[in-house]
């Protein structure tokens, strides 16, 4: 044990002594008595606020009151007259959904009609699933497509994009039965039921997160119909039934043209029937591809006689399917494909007529095929081709149940007992029950086809799902998290309670060990999905226990970086105080970023003794929050919309109002500026001043009560997937996506800081849980430490965006690599350290954003090759995580032409990196009993650090035995 220890070198402070609250310099004051019954009604939940919402005459239902903050019920034109964006649809829910509206989730194209009356592809995984008029198609797909990144042809990033696509199996509904829409009828925590409506005829399914069976009930006498569906294959990227010819032991000097064609081709007396030539060479015969050559044809003389030519001089290459550099032949192979991509009718193609030539000095012209093509005196056909056979090969039958292959993935199909399923034979296009009269029946993804797999899940077939719930806990003697996840039934067969349930992998490998599984609970099933292998278990509930790592307000600043730092604490204070503009930019985000940094400056202001300066951003700080707050202000404010449930910061940005985008990571923003101003100023964050405001923002992204009608539980974050999704529709083929995972945690971040300097331990274990849930699906599905989760063929440790289908090397802005890499990092925070959690990935990590910023500046991208030019003090703060001496020496050798991230400032890169210099590396296997307590190793030399929120004096216990008394304030020991 270690008491009371000699503390550290740095340069530590404790707050300031608090002073009055700052009065707003403007608003709407005489609003806010006439007011205070309606802020109290609404803080209640009451149905009086509700009724009163739309009243535009009466001013208080355009204005409530929240404390000494204000926000509009009804929505002002812009300045110029125009309306403002807002959403254009309205939820699709039936009359037996309760609550508020849900948004933001792997489902919520089901209830938002913008994209689709019935939903887009939805990724629930391991199944994915799409309503459409006739009921709910149903598919798993198993196989990954990586695709690489193009410039003019040529491969700048080698797979930087994989997907699995969804690829439909099966519609599942009943007989004669469509529906105009699909709409949301019930939703619990990770699942959800739709329903499909025609007249007296209902359908109901209820699906969610990691569940491989769906449940389905219906309403009505009309028998059960499953149609299975022909593999929907993308045939611009995959030949079909086509025509290959192939030449090898090619020897010779590329000319570095293009392979060069002549096609006769004949489309009948059909028009608009598209096919492609595809010349793929492997230059050094190793059985590699190292060059794809892709053009389209489109034959459109409708004679059935009439042959039309089709060279590469009129048809130049296809940009995104060509790729890779001219080489020379060693003993090399190519092959030449054709086949039909769209249209009616049949292709020939004219061998006698039809040549090619390889790009080779001395070209030599030839037919390619199996033997001399020119005694050919036939043309070769290529036939419309099938997207796969559309139809089930049973492999087990028992009467109410069957076990099928639909595309090479298996399925279980369950009727009631007493039911059967029609037709009798082995090879069917569709099945269908009348299901004995009952109304209920299930159908399941199966890992394999064996007959022992269908009997297993058959145990599970009735066990309807009726809630999905999850509970957590933070331990802070062990610094977990616990999380029980738990699922209630109804069995509809029998006294089943059990479901399976396939868990990802941030799941099963942070199983809670003290609640054992038994044998019959454990399987070795497992699946395939966009995040890796699932592993299925079955059962009632499971528990996970995930480690939290720790934050802190700020890194502490060394006594030796004192004197550097000030000048620049003045110059930044300066410049803010005398620009031109209050705010740079004018929405949320921009401005949000703005609070950051200021944020940020405050504390280190505070730690080197900048007292005045400290006090005074606090005060810009406070003004600046409290101009967001006056809704009397029609340029800037905060609106509750009662449609959607939620509340909209104008100027709005990047769809955060019209689709309800990004809300978690604007506002985290807002909330982290709050947390700063209550160390310093805690009447500020009181209740009846600021702070009903900034709860209302928490809520609103992340509501953790469950009685509170005003906004969604958890809006934001996916408590199954174990992130957040960024937008609010889910409006996209590929499901819901997010991009910047850390500005995620940035919000995680502010909910335990602010939850701390106001003494709000639910607000604080929220944001734990978030912060602890999170950092272990982005350490798994955005960077992939493991190398267990990326497919093969996908060129980067890390992915700048995950969608439900799969991750992107991209962002929604730019194919730069050093934007793609920063964006899931930024900002860099005292929140950050799960980024250091793993120094050699880090490393690997940044050596990788220099190959590929290399490559793709090399490709013809504006931009220095040799050099990180973007973003550069983000980049090397992530690298000091690492390597501060390193990322010390590329920060000096660059920071006098550095062009600073728009959140970032000179004195918080220098301070950061100085840091962390100081400090050494984040050590996470020493954790505390105290949420904002870490420690750091250099050279076997171990520094804690500790920051003490309240007014009295604290014990820290560590894990290694160390135990200090933490005085208020940031300590080092």
């Amino acid at each position: 044990m270690r008491d009371k220890a000699t503390q550290s070198s740095c340069f530590e402070r404790s707050p300031l002594t608090p002073g009055p609250p700052l009065e707003r310099e403007k608003g709407a004051r005489f609003f806010r008595a006439l007011l205070q019954l309606l802020n109290l009604i609404f803080l209640f939940g009451s149905s009086l606020l509700g009724s009163s919402l739309g009243n535009t005459d009466d001013i208080a239902a355009q204005i409530v009151t929240v404390g000494k903050a204000t926000y509009r019920t009804d929505l002002p034109p812009n300045s110029d007259g125009k309306p403002r964006r807002l959403m254009d649809a309205k939820p699709l829910a039936s009359d037996r959904f309760v609550g508020p509206t849900p948004t933001n989730d792997w489902c919520s194209s089901l209830i938002w009609p913008s994209g689709s009356e019935h939903s887009l592809a939805m990724f629930p995984h391991p199944l994915a699933l799409k309503a459409n008029e006739s009921g709910l198609g149903m598919g798993y797909n198993p196989i990954v497509s990586v695709t690489d990144s193009l410039k003019d042809g040529k491969l700048f990033q080698k797979g930087s994009n994989y997907k699995f696509p969804y690829r439909q199996s099966m519609t599942v509904g009943l007989k004669d039965v469509t529906s105009s829409n699909c709409v949301l009828d019930q939703q619990s925590d990770w699942a959800v039921t739709a329903l499909w409506q025609s007249e007296s005829d209902q359908l109901r399914a209820t699906f969610g997160h990691g569940l491989p069976m769906v449940y389905f009930e219906r309403q009505g006498t009309q028998p059960v119909q499953i149609q299975f569906s022909k593999a929907n294959l993308d045939r611009h990227k995959t030949p079909v039934a086509s025509i290959v010819f192939e030449q090898s032991g090619i020897n010779g000097t590329h000319n570095q043209a293009d392979g060069k064609y002549t096609l006769s081709v004949n489309a009948g007396n059909k028009i608009g029937v598209g096919s492609k030539v595809r010349i793929s060479y492997d230059f050094d015969g190793d059985g590699k591809t190292d060059r794809v050559e892709v053009s389209s044809v489109m034959p459109t003389d409708p004679v059935a006689s009439s042959w039309e030519t089709f060279s590469d001089k009129s048809h130049p290459l296809e940009e995104k399917l060509s790729y890779g550099e001219k080489q020379d032949f060693k003993d090399g192979i190519v092959t030449v494909e054709f086949w039909k991509v769209f249209g009616e009718g049949q292709v020939e193609l004219d061998l006698e007529s039809s040549k090619f030539e390889l790009p080779i000095e001395n070209g030599t012209r030839f037919p390619w095929a199996t033997g001399a093509l020119e005694k050919r005196s036939v043309a070769a056909v290529v036939k419309t081709a099938e997207e796969g056979t559309g139809k089930a090969e049973v492999f087990y039958r028992d009467k109410n149940v069957i076990g099928a292959t639909v595309n090479q993935t298996h399925y279980g199909f369950f009727a009631p007992s007493g039911a059967t399923w029609l037709p009798a034979g082995d090879d069917i296009d569709e099945l269908s029950s009348d299901l004995a009269a009952k109304n209920y029946f299930s159908v399941a993804v199966l890992p394999d086809a064996e007959p022992e797999t269908v009997k297993w899940f058959q145990r599970f077939a009735f066990a309807f799902p009726s809630d999905t719930k999850i509970d957590y806990q933070y331990d802070e003697q062990s610094a977990s998290v616990k999380t029980k996840f738990s699922v209630t039934t109804n069995a509809k067969e029998g006294q089943q309670s059990s479901v399976p349930m396939a868990l990802y992998r941030h799941q099963f490998l942070n199983l809670d060990h003290s609640q054992q599984l038994t044998a019959e609970q454990l399987t070795d099933f497992e699946y395939v999905s966009p995040r890796g292998k699932m592993k299925l278990i079955a059962g009632s509930s499971f528990s996970t226990s995930t480690r939290f790592l720790g934050v802190l307000p700020a890194l502490p600043t060394p006594e030796n970086s004192v004197a550097n730092l000030g000048p620049m604490v003045e110059a930044y204070f300066e410049e803010l105080t005398t620009r031109e503009k209050t705010f740079q930019r004018g929405d949320t985000y921009w401005n949000g970023k703005e609070f950051g940094k200021i944020s940020e400056v405050i504390q280190i202001a505070n730690h080197i003794g900048k007292d005045e300066i400290c006090k005074d951003l606090v005060k810009i700080l406070q003004q600046r929050l409290e101009s967001w707050f006056d809704a009397a202000d029609t340029e800037r404010f905060f609106y509750y919309d009662s449609t959607w449930d939620t509340l909209i910061g104008y100027p709005d940005s990047y769809g955060s109002a019209e689709t309800l985008n990004d809300h978690h990571f604007h506002y985290s923003y807002f909330i982290k500026a709050a947390a700063t101003i209550a160390q310093y100023d805690p009447q500020w964050t009181l209740p009846e001043n600021y702070g009903g405001a900034i709860e209302l923002l928490i809520r609103n992204c992340a509501n953790y009560d469950r009685d509170d009608k005003r906004f969604p539980w958890m809006r934001f974050f996916d408590p199954y997937a174990g992130h957040s999704w960024a937008s609010g529709s889910a409006g996209f083929a590929s499901g819901n996506n997010q991009e910047s995972s850390s500005e995620s945690m940035n919000f995680a971040t502010s909910l335990i800081l602010y939850g701390e300097a106001i003494g709000d331990k639910t607000i604080r274990d929220l944001g734990i849980y978030w912060h602890a849930t999170e950092s272990e699906a982005i350490r798994n599905y955005w960077f992939d430490n493991s190398g267990e989760v990326f497919p093969e063929g996908f060129g980067s440790p890390c992915v700048g965006m995950i969608w439900g289908d799969g991750g992107t090397f991209g962002t929604w802005w730019t194919g730069n690599p050093e934007e793609i890499h920063g964006i899931n990092f930024l900002p860099l925070t005292g929140g950050s350290l799960y980024l250091a959690r793993d120094k050699d990935y880090v490393v690997r990590n940044f050596q990788s954003l220099l190959k590929a910023n290399k490559r793709f500046h090399v490709a013809g991208f504006k931009g220095n090759p040799d050099q990180l030019t973007t973003w550069q003090d983000v980049l090397y703060e992530y690298l000091a995580l690492a390597d501060p001496v390193d990322a010390a020496k590329r920060y000096q050798a660059n920071r006098a032409d550095m062009r600073r991230e728009f959140g970032e400032t000179e004195v918080h890169t220098t301070q950061w990196i100085a840091a962390l210099g100081w400090l050494g590396q984040f050590d996470p296997e020493v954790s505390s009993d105290w949420p904002t307590a870490v420690s750091f190793v250099k050279e076997g030399k171990r520094t804690y650090v500790a920051y003490n929120a309240k007014q009295e004096t604290e014990t820290v216990e560590f894990s290694d035995g160390a135990t200090f008394d933490v005085p208020p304030g940031l300590h080092c020991f």
